[in-house]
């Protein structure tokens, strides 16, 4: 399924994506300052079928995976890395805990 960007004629802040074939499914992202979320809704015609409210930390990994999914789009090489913010993890990890010794 494509998606567009729609021309923005909701309240500001919130941005629509339709499915470029028919243009009956959309997903719609809105924040909301008061509460520190962002509402991620999936629509089918004129209806919400769903939504997720997420933290600034839930966005920013979604942001992340889905710029890994585009990055693997363009380079499918970048499959065989899999595993590797795990591995950078564990090394970050592993070193705290000599820093921790040595300190102690």
């Amino acid at each position: 399924m494509t998606l567009q960007a729609v021309p923005n004629q909701q309240p500001d802040g919130r941005w629509t994506w339709e499915a470029a074939r028919a243009n009956t499914r959309a997903v719609r992202v809105s924040p909301h300052p008061p509460s520190g979320l962002v509402t991620l809704s999936l629509w089918r015609e004129d209806r919400c079928v769903g939504s997720l409210r997420l933290s600034p930390a839930e966005v920013a990994g979604l942001v992340g995976k889905l710029t890994g999914a585009l990055a693997e789009l363009q380079d499918p090489s970048l499959q065989r890395v899999g595993g590797l913010e795990e591995r950078v993890h564990d090394l970050e990890a592993r070193l705290a805990a000599l820093e921790a010794d040595a300190a102690g």
